[in-house]
Formats: C-alpha cells, structure tokens, sequence
C-alpha cells in the first residue's frame, strides 16, 4: 500500500530533544544510546499510550528545503496522555493536530533515506501538499523492518 494522507489528534510525548547530527553514522548511534536511555527508565513514565518510541525530526521553515542537510533538532520520546510531567531530565511536548502523509518503509534501516526522498520530492509535490516542518517513526532498530513514517502536511484547497 502506498502512501496516504492522515489526520492526527494532538498528542504529548515525554523525551529528549537533541541537536541535529548531519552526519548519518553518528546520527544514528546517537539516536540508538538515546533510545535505550528512554527504555531504560520507561517504567517511570506516566500513561504511555503504547510501548513505541517516536523519533520526530524538527526542520527549519524555509524555501528550498533538504530534509537531509536542513535538521533543527531531534525528539525522541513516548507518546503519553493525561500527564503534565515526566522522569527527571525528561521534557514534556505537545504536538498539535495535523494532516501527515503516512507510508511504511519496507526494508533495510540503511535505505529508509529512499522512503523519505521519495516522499518529500516526489509524494508531497506530485499531490500539491507543502510540509509543514516535521516529520516522524516508529523507531525499529532492526536492519530489516517496516518503519511508520508520518510527515506533516498542509494540503491546499
């Protein structure tokens, strides 16, 4: 099945923001040690709503826009509900209704910049959507997955 637009209710995650890594090796060792700290103290977060860990990538807001150079920061949390507050050293963030292109990403995790290539430059142009500056998995360490990506949309009338 290909991709499809979305709508997403408002959710809260508790996490980590991180700066952006451009460099993709390092980037990715970053984001696996800071999933497993997140695991590690997963038992004291409050109403998770399910046991997947979300990585959302923040991008600045501009024209001639490279999801692969033009990184903000890096969230990575679990989605929660009914909770104001988290473990110490955790950040507690809203994100707001959308509309999200959504695809899976059948394959090997060192290919999935082709899922997020196709999307951006072919996907959200080729059907009139403008990306409204995040994107966001469900983080899956193994090499061979199916990985649920989220972008979010704004599709013009």
């Amino acid at each position: 099945m290909g991709p499809k637009i979305i709508r997403k209710s408002s959710f809260k995650l508790i996490g980590f923001r991180l700066p952006p890594n451009y460099d993709k090796t390092k980037e990715q060792h970053v984001i696996k040690n800071t999933v497993s700290q997140l695991k590690a103290i997963s038992e004291k977060i409050p109403n998770k709503v399910r046991d997947d860990v979300l990585v959302i990538q923040i991008y600045p807001m501009m024209e001639q826009f490279n999801p692969f150079h033009h990184k903000d920061s890096l969230l990575i949390g679990y989605e929660v509900e009914n909770t104001e507050n988290g473990p110490e050293h955790t950040e507690l963030y809203t994100i707001e209704e959308n509309m999200y292109v959504n695809c899976k990403h059948n394959g090997s995790r060192s290919d999935i910049y082709k899922t997020y290539d196709y999307l951006y430059n072919n996907w959200i142009q080729k059907n009139r959507c403008i990306p409204l500056g995040f994107d966001m998995e469900v983080w899956n360490e193994q090499e061979e997955s199916n990985v649920d990506i989220c972008v979010a949309i704004n599709k013009p009338r």
